[in-house]
């Protein structure tokens, strides 16, 4: 059975327009390159009802928890893993399909931060 994240995130585009076919890390100075078959790490949030990527680790930065200093008090958020896939996708600047584009092929979540979790504001009186 299917469960919602699985259902929003697999399939979903990882790579960028202009090379559709490797992702890259958030977290290199340099450049990352990840192909088809390597492990990608995902910081993701719920927005508007929809699962968000927000950052893409490789496995030199991955992380065992959703990072504090990347949480938000009042918003679901989870680090998943997944394995990259050239299953092809839109591209989302262009529209144009690119049929080994990198996308999410399957999910395992790492861990879950609900949004009664996460750092709450500074009170600023």
């Amino acid at each position: 059975m299917v469960n919602p994240l699985q259902r929003e995130l697999i399939g979903q585009f990882v790579g960028s327009d202009f090379d559709p076919c490797s992702a890259t890390c958030s977290f290199h100075d340099g450049t990352c390159t990840l192909e088809a078959g390597d492990t990608l790490q995902i910081e993701i949030e719920r927005m508007c009802g929809e699962w968000v990527p927000l950052f893409h680790r490789c496995a030199d930065h991955a992380v065992e928890a959703f990072p504090e200093e990347h949480s938000v008090h009042g918003v679901d958020q989870a680090l998943i893993d997944t394995t990259l896939a050239p299953t092809g996708a839109h591209l989302p600047e262009t529209n144009e399909y690119a049929p080994d584009a990198l996308t999410i092929a399957d999910i395992e979540v790492v861990d879950h931060s609900p949004p009664t979790e996460g750092r709450r504001p500074t009170d600023q009186d």
